[in-house]
């Protein structure tokens, strides 16, 4: 591809390769691999799943187009008639923050 344009980053789903990224930014992805190992690469986040590595398409919108697209919210409606305090997160229809709860495992 030639041109990549945010419709056509967008459809690569949430993250793409490092030779992906590479293209799109017109580099080789050596170059790219080469600041990744160096800890050189500043212009998204980089995951490191194993041996993989990905790049967050969101934040090569974000780079290449200003703002990306807001992600979803965690609840932050106050107490109303229809949630009380002993309902879910998934009854009010909110996407809850688990980030940093730490459950206990059974039989620990």
């Amino acid at each position: 591809m030639s041109a990549w344009t945010r419709e056509a980053i967008e459809a690569l789903g949430p993250t793409t390769d490092v030779p992906t990224t590479a293209e799109i930014f017109g580099v080789d992805k050596d170059t790219v691999y080469a600041q990744i190992r160096r800890d050189q690469w500043t212009a998204t986040r980089v995951l490191r799943l194993g041996r993989k590595i990905k790049i967050p398409t969101l934040d090569l919108i974000g780079l290449l187009y200003g703002s990306a697209p807001a992600a979803p919210s965690p609840c932050q409606h106050g107490p109303s008639v229809q949630v009380t305090g002993h309902q879910s997160q998934s009854q009010c229809g909110c996407t809850p923050d688990v980030s940093g709860v730490v459950h206990q495992l059974r039989g620990a």
